[in-house]
């Protein structure tokens, strides 16, 4: 990669860049293509199917409420409360 594709690509990304920092983005887009070619010359042969997928399936937890508020307590704390509700501040003119 040259300078010219690192501004194409900065440009592209909306991102703004100094030309102190042009020097060191090459180097480090340098280092990065280096590292992927290493991965890519990686010996997986020995590396079955059952060892990549297993990683990927992690166990969710229960999606339960703990420590809800009760609205009574809500009730004593909110600024503004009424008829079962916080009352907030109208933030959207019509």
């Amino acid at each position: 990669m040259d300078e010219k594709e690192l501004k194409n690509i900065a440009n592209l990304a909306k991102l703004n860049i100094n030309e102190s920092e042009i020097s060191g983005m090459l180097n480090d887009f340098s280092r990065i293509v280096q590292y992927v070619d290493e991965i890519k010359n990686l010996d997986t042969s020995n590396v079955g199917d059952d060892e990549i997928y297993e990683q990927i399936f992690y166990e969710l937890r229960k999606d339960v409420s703990e420590n809800a508020l009760k609205r009574d307590d809500l009730a004593k704390i909110a600024p503004s409360y009424e008829n079962g509700y916080v009352v907030v501040p109208k933030v959207i003119e019509t």
